[in-house]
Formats: C-alpha cells, structure tokens, sequence
C-alpha cells in the first residue's frame, strides 16, 4: 500500500506522471483545474502537490495544509505560491529552474534572427499578396558584436550558440569570474556601459531585482550604437518599455525582440504599434522539450524528498529555522541580511565568501550537518550565502540550492568558528574577497533581539540590519555631510536616521535611512559632491 500521496493539479509531461508513478511507496491523483474550494478542502489529504501556473497555492489555501509537506512548481516562476505561507506551515516549495534553459536560449536565438532579418514582418507581408523585398532589408549576424548581460545558464548557451554564427561574444556579468567567461570565449567587460558601447546586438539574462530594474533606460541607450538590436526573454522591466519605444521610433534602435513585459498579459501597449518591434507572449520555456523537462525535473525531486533523499532546487527550508531556539532565529535573519549588504557593497567580481561564527553561541550548539549539500554548512551559513547569491544570479536562489549556484560560479565558499573577533563576542562576520579587494561584514543581535550592523572593514557601526539605505562612501574632509543633505534636500528626501563612521583624515563611510525613494537621479547628483566616492541603494 502506498504510503505517500501525490495531487497533480495542472497539466504535466506524461514523462513526469510516470516517474511519480513507477514508486510503488506514491500514489498518485490527478485532478487538472480543479476548483479552488474544492482543492482546499482535500490539499490537507496529499503529502505533495504539483502544480504549474494554473493552480494559485495561497496562505487561504494553505489554512488546513494537514500531511502536506511539498508543493513542486513545474517551471521556474513561483509567482503563483505563497512561499512565506507555506513557510510557516513548515512545507518545502521547490521548482526546476533548468528544465527550459534551452528553451529559453533558443528562443533568444529566433528573436535574434526574426529582429535583423524582420522575418514576421516579411512574412504577413507576403501573405497580404505584397512583394517588397527593399522595404524588409536587414542585417547579418555573421561578424557582429553580440552583448550579453548575465552570463549564466542561459547566457552561456547563447554565447556557445551565437559563436557559431561567427560573432564576436563579449558579456557584462559583475557576478562572473573572468576565468570562466575566457574558457567560453567571452570576453568580460568592466561596465555596463562598456558592453552597450561596443555591442551590435545586446541580450538580456538577468533576474529582475532592485539593481536590475530599468538597468536600460534612455540615458544607457544613448550609450549604444546607432542601429543596435536590442532583445529581451529575461524578465519584463529591465529595459524601460518607454524609452524603448521612443528609440525604435527614433531610429536609434534597428529593431527589438520582446518575450516579457512589465505587466503581464499585456493588453495594449505603444510597443505593438512598431513594425520592427517583433513580440511573443511570455514563451521562454514553451517548448514540448521544456515542459518535459521540468516535469521530469520536479517528479524527481518529490519522489526523492518524499523518500527522504537529497533533493537540489528547494527556495525555502522551513524546517531549518524553524528548528532553531528562539534566540538563534535572530542570528538566522541577521546572517541573511549581512548576505544582502556583502553582495550589494563589494566591488569587482567575487572569488571566496567566508563565514565566521564567533562566540560560545555559534561553537557549542550547531556543528552538525543541517542538509546534504557541497559544504558542511550550518544554519546561519547558509543564510548568508543565500543573501548573498540571490542578489546576483538569475535563478531562484534557496537555503539549499546557494553552495550549487556558488560551486558553478566558481566561488569558493568556507566557515569557521573562534572564541573571538576584535575583542567581541557573539558576532557573525561575512568576508568577501573579489579580484579587487577584500571586504568585512561582522553583526550581531542586541537584547531587544535587533539585528545590528557593527562593522564595515575598519568602519564601527550601529545599523539595524533590517530596511532600505543610501550608502556613501566619501573623503573624509568638511563639507560631505552637508553636500549630501543638499542634495537629498532638493530631491525632497527627507532624512529618517544617519549611521557614520570614519577614520580621521582618511575616509568616511554612511548609511542613511530615508523617509522617499532614492532615484537614479538622485545619487548621479550626489556623486557630483566633490569628495564622494560610491553612493548606492541598499536593501537589506
């Protein structure tokens, strides 16, 4: 008699359903549009559900979770499940974030060719009985300069593709080791800016995050070359649709192929009225082949968390905090957060990550190993490590998967303890080495159980570790302070906290809370301050 039972909510690959079905310990119901109503009242009867993008898995849903332990996504996007609840309710979110990584290459691939070629254009042309071969001239690929941004999974496959068409690959992926870029025969670039001004051809493959947001917008475009083609099946968003459209209108830009938008479905939108903006509905991962794989890739990973062996592509892990005293949780949140800040301040292209515990809290209590992965790593080391990732790779990075996503950036990655650290106690450190310099995070939690910040490098710092700062780094000498409050001032940015530490006639270091949203406008005016050296937006 099976022991586990396994809901199939919405259409996958037979080859999925057969995998699920060849364990003799899982049976197996599938029940494709189910009606939601109906689907909470039995959810609490499975030990897994598998869903695609059909099945809206909410907190509502979730209320009576009963034996419930895995809700498997077959694809990448987990927009439709609400990973916080099931979080709480100690259940294991996990997708297939490769299964359609050819798909989506390939995909970039017929953008590029129907953009320079105007292929659909032609062909609703010649299907209206027209026969105008001047008006659909386009460009080879053959000897052209293709840009990439992201080298990762995707990125690479495009390069290794597009190389074969005889074009020269160069990419700007700040995440990257060039080591790594040189052995695909991609040549890394230092800037964004580099890449937009050397490029005939530039391909978007990056996660949308805070960075990444409008990372194309028209100042960077005035940066391109006249005639550029511009393609984007990431993410809606990273290039601001407006200033997209205004380029193609203008000239400026030959042609754009769209996958994704910033608002999906789309509706009307000013981008489908340009002939030489060729669009598709979101179809990244729609191939035969794609869904395939992902609905093997997910089966697998249930039949194996089912049976309690190692699965790999888990965005959350409820159990580990949840497994933690009280108290550690708040070292838990801290270490993640300090992730966050090591990732968003550091500069070049990271090659090791250090974790220290400090203190009888870390040394006693928690040496085992908490999950089966490259790295013996606990807890409060993986927290970091996931902060830290997801801030740079365009998968969904988990508790689990970061040492993967690390292993296949070639990052290496070490944890330590000791009794002491710069004379305190109870301390986590984040060290950070890239191919330019070496950087220090160390926090700890004070007794109202407050993550704080304490140190930057040599900078000392009372920064609660939670919230959104403008950080700035700066000569130390008269003047800055009162700069940036100016500056903030005109923009109409009001001043909530102010963190600064310095080293006296050396430089300085902030963080600023801030009541409004730090535009880019904003911080191109406070660099201008004379003496300040970075200003950034950092999420924590």
């Amino acid at each position: 008699m099976a022991r586990f039972k396994v809901l199939i909510s919405d259409n996958l690959a037979p080859e999925g359903v057969e995998i699920l079905e060849a364990d003799s310990a899982i049976a197996v119901d599938i029940k494709v549009g189910i009606d939601k109503l109906e689907l909470k009242k039995i959810i609490g009867d499975y030990d897994a559900i598998i869903t695609r993008s059909g099945t809206s898995v909410t907190a509502d849903l979730l209320e009576n979770s009963g034996r419930l332990k895995i809700i498997g996504r077959a694809g990448v996007g987990l927009d439709n499940v609400d990973i916080e609840a099931a979080s709480v309710k100690g259940i294991i979110v996990m997708n297939a974030p490769t299964g359609n990584t050819i798909a989506a290459t390939e995909l970039t691939i017929g953008m590029m060719l129907a953009a320079c070629r105007k292929i659909p254009a032609a062909n609703i042309s010649l299907k209206n009985r027209e026969w105008n071969r001047k008006k659909y001239m386009g460009i080879q690929l053959y000897g052209k300069t293709l840009g990439i941004v992201g080298l990762g999974r995707i990125g690479g496959n495009v390069a290794a593709r597009t190389k074969s068409f005889g074009m020269k690959v160069i990419a700007y992926d700040p995440y990257v080791k060039k080591v790594k870029a040189e052995g695909q025969g991609v040549r890394l670039c230092e800037t964004l800016n580099e890449l937009l001004e050397q490029s005939d051809l530039i391909t978007f493959h990056t996660p949308l995050t805070d960075e990444t947001t409008n990372m194309v917008d028209a100042a960077e475009i005035s940066q391109m070359k006249d005639g550029v083609v511009l393609i984007n099946c990431a993410r809606g968003g990273i290039v601001n649709e407006n200033a997209l459209y205004e380029a193609v209108k203008s000239g400026k830009i030959f042609a754009a192929g769209v996958d994704v938008f910033s608002r999906e479905p789309l509706g009307d939108h000013p981008l489908l009225e340009l002939e030489n903006v060729f669009v598709t509905p979101h179809l990244g991962a729609n191939t035969a082949e794609g869904q395939k794989g992902v609905a093997v890739i997910i089966a697998e990973q249930v039949v194996n968390a089912l049976n309690d062996r190692s699965y790999e592509n888990a965005v959350n892990i409820p159990y580990m905090r949840a497994q933690l005293p009280q108290e550690m949780r708040y070292y838990f949140d801290l270490a993640e957060a300090m992730g966050h800040l090591a990732a968003q301040v550091v500069n070049g292209r990271p090659e090791s990550i250090e974790m220290v515990m400090v203190g009888p809290k870390f040394i006693d209590d928690f040496g085992e190993r908490v999950f089966d992965s490259p790295f013996n790593f606990q807890p409060f080391t993986s927290a970091a490590l996931k902060g830290f990732m997801e801030r740079s790779v365009p998968e969904t990075v988990s508790f689990i998967n970061a040492p993967y996503l690390a292993r296949d950036r070639n990052l290496a990655v070490y944890e330590s303890k000791t009794s002491s650290y710069d004379n305190m106690n109870d301390l986590f450190v984040v060290k950070v080495k890239t191919d330019i310099e070496e950087m220090t995070v160390a926090g700890t939690v004070f007794s109202d159980n407050q993550g704080r910040i304490l140190m930057l490098d040599q900078f000392r710092l009372e920064m609660i570790s939670t919230g959104t700062y403008l950080y700035f780094k700066n000569v130390d000498k008269p003047g800055i302070v009162g700069g940036v409050g100016t500056v903030l001032g005109n923009h109409k940015v009001n001043i909530a906290g102010f963190n600064l530490s310095r080293i006296k006639g050396g430089k300085a270091v902030s963080f600023v809370s801030v009541d409004n949203e730090i535009t880019r406008e904003v911080l191109d005016d406070l660099l201008k301050v004379d003496g300040l050296l970075e200003a950034k937006v950092v999420s924590l």
